[in-house]
């Protein structure tokens, strides 16, 4: 059986090279029509999809929030197309992919010889920013390697073309290690990881757990925190990565205040694109003792 699983693997990642290698707006369009087929595919998680946006968004009216999973399902298919061309692209990116604006925020740091800790959340166009980012600044990144080997190998290796290296998510002394060197590491610490890893923070209004290992990683690697964030345009399809000036005195003496920090700075982007943002994830189920679950 597994090995029937890694040769259907690796048959499904013949149209995948194929998308990476056509102009992007026409892969886009070609994986457009699945929005809808994932939708009923993923009915648990399109409920998953529908209550975050309820949480997050209790003063919008219901034909707003359907509006929005439907244009989120969007952008999940396309991410299908984004996730090709960043691994199988051949060359660089030119700017009708888009840029990266806020380069400057990493001299300080970079000159000094410091690390940073580039924080980011899940988007559905991350993939894409990512390669953008790399081709402009040598970068690690922390991953988690996938069950089955053949996509596990096509991830790294597609991954190789703009990241100077990738890091799993469990060894903690590769990522010190690089952050102390001076180098700067990807990191997105959006995921509720359970209440043994997290602390709870304010996240659009609610208190949500946030993963204590964002300040843990920034201290032992003493590191720079540097906020970044890639938002599609609407209109272009252009990605635009935003990178933000380093958090000051982050991490400091009080853990909560510093993830209300992060937590902030990740609302305020999300607003800006509420539908590229990940909501397949149960971001909130981890609740504070005597509250009612979320899902």
């Amino acid at each position: 059986m597994k090995v029937l699983l890694q040769a259907l693997a690796w048959l499904a990642l013949i149209p995948v090279r194929i998308l990476g290698r056509l102009p992007l707006a026409l892969a886009r369009r070609l994986v457009r029509p699945l929005a809808p087929v994932l939708r009923l595919a993923m009915r648990p998680r399109t409920r998953v999809v529908r209550r975050n946006l309820a949480l997050c968004f209790p003063e919008q009216s219901d034909g707003w929030r359907e509006g929005m999973l439907r244009a989120h399902y969007r952008h999940l298919a396309e991410s299908l197309a984004e996730i090709a061309q960043a691994w199988y692209r051949p060359g660089r990116l030119d700017q009708s992919y888009g840029e990266v604006v806020g380069l400057e925020h990493l001299a300080p740091a970079r000159e000094s010889g410091q690390g940073v800790l580039l924080v980011t959340g899940h988007v559905t166009c991350l993939e894409l920013g990512a390669r953008l980012f790399g081709e402009q600044v040598e970068a690690r990144g922390i991953y988690r390697p996938l069950r089955n080997r053949v996509l596990n190998q096509a991830q790294n290796r597609g991954r190789a073309r703009y990241a100077e290296a990738m890091i799993p998510r469990d060894d903690l002394r590769a990522m010190v290690r690089h952050l102390r060197s001076g180098g700067i590491l990807w990191y997105a610490p959006d995921q509720d990881f359970g209440p043994e890893r997290s602390l709870f923070a304010p996240f659009f209004g609610l208190p949500t757990a946030t993963a204590r290992g964002l300040l843990e990683l920034a201290r032992l690697g003493r590191a720079v925190v540097v906020p970044m964030y890639p938002i599609k345009d609407e209109r272009s399809g252009r990605v635009i990565v935003h990178i933000e000036p380093p958090l000051e005195d982050f991490p400091g003496s009080r853990p909560e205040i510093d993830l209300t920090r992060f937590n902030a700075f990740l609302e305020r982007r999300i607003r800006e694109a509420p539908a590229q943002y990940w909501w397949l994830h149960k971001r909130f189920k981890t609740v504070p003792p005597g509250q009612a679950r979320r899902y």
